[in-house]
């Protein structure tokens, strides 16, 4: 995220984060660790998931972690302008006013980086419904300094397939495995499973997570950003996990295969052998930019 925004919008340091659909919050938290000047806002519609990552993420921070980090039960299609009638903070104990205040200000505070990452974009089923969270999206950041909106995105063969991945955690080790279940050419709809793996008592917990995604097209969400007023979008691909082999070739894919470093896809639109691999799967990151208010 900091090569982006240095990349696109300066040289300045941006310090406010804001994590869309973050789940377990561990960017936030990550952000937060790597500079004590550095605050984030993690938003998601699962109370539960948040109250685990404010004990296990938040609670890890130097000091107090209502300085650097707040979490908010929300849906990104509400305005958090009009907090606390668009969402409730999360915390796990009461908080005295001045944390109240404290937290209150990593709300309304605009973003220097949103993110909406694990291709969250994909759980938005309608057009108006991408638009109108970009427009929001928009709407938080920073006008005076600029901003970046960072969204990752997959598609491909891969994307597009029936197909279940054995894969594991670098940091807790945790083995699980990722099903694509179901594909809907016409609506573009799939619905994936993860199934877990207790790395010390080897029991599987099996569709722990379901996800009913709508696959979007790159062209779609430019098309949408523009259509939420950003005016510049970059977008970064790279070939995705297992594509150098024919996915059909086997009914699983262990992970393993080195990935390729991301490309801006203006250096490589006119590479017909890569654009033949990418076809194959990729996954992409599209940078957002707002620049600075000038004058």
């Amino acid at each position: 995220m900091l090569r982006f925004f240095r990349q696109y919008v300066g040289l300045q340091v941006p310090l406010h984060l804001r994590e869309d659909f973050s789940g377990t919050s561990f960017i936030c938290a990550t952000w937060c660790k790597a500079d004590v000047r550095r605050t984030a806002l993690g938003i998601d519609i699962d109370r539960e998931a948040l109250a685990w990552g404010w004990r296990h993420n938040g609670q890890a921070l130097l000091g107090q972690p209502e300085n650097q980090m707040c979490l908010v039960q929300a849906n990104v299609l509400q305005n958090l302008a009009t907090y606390p009638d668009a969402g409730q903070i999360v915390a796990d104990q009461l908080l005295t006013p001045a944390q109240q205040e404290q937290l209150e200000q990593h709300i309304l505070r605009p973003a220097d980086v949103i993110c909406a990452l694990n291709f969250s974009v994909f759980l938005l089923s309608s057009r108006q419904k991408v638009v109108e969270y970009f427009r929001l999206a928009r709407a938080a950041m920073s006008a005076e300094d600029g901003g970046i909106f960072l969204l990752d995105m997959l598609g491909g063969h891969a994307a597009e397939s029936v197909v279940k991945l054995h894969r594991q955690n670098e940091i807790s080790g945790l083995s699980y495995l990722w099903e694509q279940a179901r594909y809907d050419p016409v609506k573009r709809q799939l619905t994936c499973h993860i199934s877990l793996k207790d790395p010390q008592s080897r029991q599987v917990l099996k569709h722990a997570f379901t996800y009913h995604w709508k696959i979007w097209t790159i062209p779609e969400v430019l098309e949408l950003l523009h259509e939420a007023g950003f005016k510049e979008v970059h977008v970064w691909m790279r070939c995705m996990i297992g594509t150098e082999q024919e996915l059909g070739d086997s009914p699983t894919n262990r992970q393993g295969d080195i990935e390729n470093e991301f490309e801006i896809y203006d250096d490589i639109k006119n590479d017909s052998r890569l654009l033949a691999r990418l076809s194959k799967g990729w996954t992409a990151y599209l940078v957002a930019v707002l620049h600075a208010r000038t004058g």
